[in-house]
């Protein structure tokens, strides 16, 4: 009885053995065992997550590029070759020098501030549209981003963007340089000497001419004298000195003690009283600082006399200088007397002088 224990114990752990070694059992000593399946390891493609394929979403587009052309700029540099007069081309001078300060001011400069705010939203789009976002693959993003550097490089301001706003700006400084030089040629500063110039002598159209008087013919010849020696015409307002602002023969100032002046041509066919209000004109239109200001003043003695200041052009220069171009007219007895004079007023002074 023990003996035959011993050998069914025997058998059947052969036959476990057997089963586990993969070698078929005896028929007689096959088991059949309920066990769960064992799992064989997963592989590393097996236990990656693939999401399902989908298609990226569109790329946003980059916003348009900012241009800017030659249209508008002022062709206005050689204008002043069609006058003849010395203060007529300064004045046109002038007039185109205001156009092209304009230009910079409305043109250029806003182009410049377009071109920082077009790199500005270059920045933006790629960090809050693109940057971080899974739904674009890490090759699409970096070949995304790569295109925003170089459009942010490009308008940099040595960038392509920015190749015609260079030309301008270079044909700009070539202009205000040209025309700075041209204005003192023609006006006696920098150097230069003083050109020569005459009134214009025309007759006023709101009065026939009629026979001089002797105070008419008075006041001519003490015109001609202070014009030929630069002498001393007295008065209220102040001494006349011909060669004050280095004008020559012609450059004999009245001024006030507030930085009015007149040039002797009118000055000296005007009472002390007419002086005064004169040069008064002179300071108003000084004070607005504006081309097109305008003031008038009429003899307190002499109903057929009467006159005017105007300022027509403003030269801003970078140093703080500025500088008023100003016609001053007198109707005297019908006949009109025109001249044109320079006042200039530096950085801190009170009041304008006369240069030219």
């Amino acid at each position: 009885m023990t003996r035959s224990m011993h050998s069914t114990s025997y058998a059947l752990a052969a036959a476990l053995l057997a089963v586990h070694a993969g070698a078929p059992a005896n028929s007689q000593d096959q088991i059949i065992l309920d066990a769960e399946p064992v799992d064989e390891p997963l592989s590393y493609e097996d236990r990656a997550y693939s999401p399902p394929a989908t298609p990226e979403p569109e790329l946003p587009s980059l916003p348009m590029t900012p241009l800017i052309t030659a249209e508008g700029y002022p062709e206005c540099r050689e204008e002043f070759q069609k006058f003849a007069a010395p203060y007529d081309k300064a004045e046109e001078i002038n007039r185109c020098t205001i156009k092209l300060d304009k230009y910079y001011a409305e043109v250029l400069t806003p182009f410049r501030q377009e071109m920082i705010d077009h790199q500005n939203e270059l920045s933006a789009l790629y960090t809050n549209e693109v940057a971080g976002k899974m739904a674009y693959s890490a090759d699409t993003r970096n070949n995304f981003y790569k295109r925003i550097m170089r459009e942010h490089a490009a308008s940099d301001p040595e960038g392509a963007n920015l190749a015609g706003y260079r030309a301008l700006e270079a044909r700009y400084k070539d202009d205000r340089t040209y025309l700075q030089d041209r204005f003192c040629f023609n006006t006696g500063c920098a150097g230069y000497a003083v050109p020569e110039y005459k009134t214009s002598g025309k007759k006023s159209a709101t009065k026939e001419a009629t026979p001089k008087t002797a105070e008419q013919l008075t006041a001519e010849q003490k015109c001609k004298k202070a014009r030929g020696r630069g002498g001393l015409l007295g008065g209220i307002i102040g001494g006349v000195a011909g060669n004050v602002a280095g004008l020559g023969n012609v450059g004999t100032l009245i001024s006030s003690g507030v930085g009015a002046l007149l040039v002797s041509e009118i000055a000296c066919q005007l009472t002390e009283d007419e002086q005064k209000q004169a040069a008064e004109a002179t300071v108003a239109v000084t004070e607005k600082e504006e081309v097109g200001a305008t003031a008038s003043w009429k003899s307190p003695t002499r109903s057929g006399v009467s006159g005017s200041s105007t300022v027509t052009a403003l030269n801003a220069q970078p140093n703080g200088r500025r500088c008023l171009s100003i016609t001053d007219v007198a109707i005297i007895e019908g006949e009109e007397t025109r001249v044109s004079k320079q006042m200039c007023r530096g950085q801190g002074d009170e009041g304008y002088v006369i240069v030219a």
